[in-house]
């Protein structure tokens, strides 16, 4: 078995067809094609069942993939530790994340990361999903308000985000909150609709908030500040978010605040290589500098 043909293996996995591993190896469909090929008459069995809109693993292709990537990333790891010892870090490293970090967070601070490393390529998705459910050849490390409570993973707690309860100048001056105790009643509510993104803030309306009038539900944190702008009802939101929004007001701030983890998680796989460990160690010290306006204590 040729460790060459492995390679394209991993890239036609990663892409799910030709034409996107193609591009990532820098060769012709018809080389990744042949080279698969190779690769399954050199093991005797057939690791991708062909489709019209893809290549989809079989059984025993599936079989393959973790320990592909742990070959992987063990010759990642080799080349880090014998390249050139001029501090250069190169490659691609894939971070997934939700809506409200990649946005208020990570995106803002990438500037830094690339100056510091320029050889270093980063793939940033947000997606509202568990981390644990991405396979490792579309995600090396998650930034989650989630703890994955299963799969491979090293998982740290890095630091925390506050929520708040959140409305509008136009709504509070409509339905002003005279309640100095919980749980507040006689309100409408926008209410969230992905728990997999946010797990705790269901709960956590329900704990503030008696069963509104008139109920509005949304899945996603835009669509939920634009519900709380328009003035349809009180709602949780991130307070880095909502903090900024100068048509919104943090309702009894002493009585309503709910902090959650914010998590890092890396699969077990490619934790010790060089790249991983850089994005790491960036991801950490954002989340401590922003800590502040994370938790929602920002002058």
């Amino acid at each position: 078995m040729n460790w060459n043909d492995v390679r394209y293996f991993i890239a036609v996995t990663r892409h799910g067809g030709l034409t996107g591993a193609a591009r990532a190896m820098k060769a012709s469909p018809s080389t990744v094609a042949r080279r698969i090929e190779t690769l399954e008459v050199a093991l005797g069995t057939r690791l991708f069942e062909r489709r019209p809109d893809g290549y989809e693993l079989t059984e025993a292709g599936q079989g393959m993939v973790e320990k592909a990537m742990a070959i992987e990333a063990a010759m990642h790891e080799m080349e880090d530790g014998f390249r050139g010892r001029d501090g250069r870090v190169s490659g691609t490293v894939r971070v997934v994340t939700v809506d409200t970090l990649a946005h208020h967070l990570l995106i803002p601070n990438l500037p830094a990361l690339q100056d510091a490393y320029p050889d270093l390529s980063l793939g940033v998705a947000v997606n509202a999903t568990s981390f644990a459910e991405h396979p490792q050849r579309e995600s090396d490390v998650g930034l989650r308000l989630c703890r994955p409570e299963h799969g491979n993973f090293v998982i740290r707690r890095i630091g925390a985000i506050g929520f708040g309860l959140y409305a509008s100048k136009d709504y509070l001056a409509r339905h002003p909150v005279r309640e100095n105790q919980l749980p507040i009643a006689g309100h409408r509510l926008i209410t969230w609709g992905n728990p997999l993104t946010f797990i705790a803030l269901p709960k956590t309306l329900r704990s503030w908030v008696e069963s509104g009038v008139a109920n509005l539900t949304v899945d996603s944190m835009p669509a939920q500040m634009l519900a709380m702008k328009a003035g349809n009802g009180l709602g949780v939101l991130p307070c880095i978010l909502a903090d900024a929004e100068d048509q919104l007001v943090r309702v009894k701030p002493d009585l309503c605040r709910q902090e959650e983890g914010i998590w890092l998680v890396v699969h077990e796989a490619v934790r010790d290589t060089k790249r991983i460990r850089v994005v790491c160690d960036f991801l950490e010290a954002i989340v401590k500098q922003g800590q502040p306006a994370l938790s929602g204590q920002a002058a």
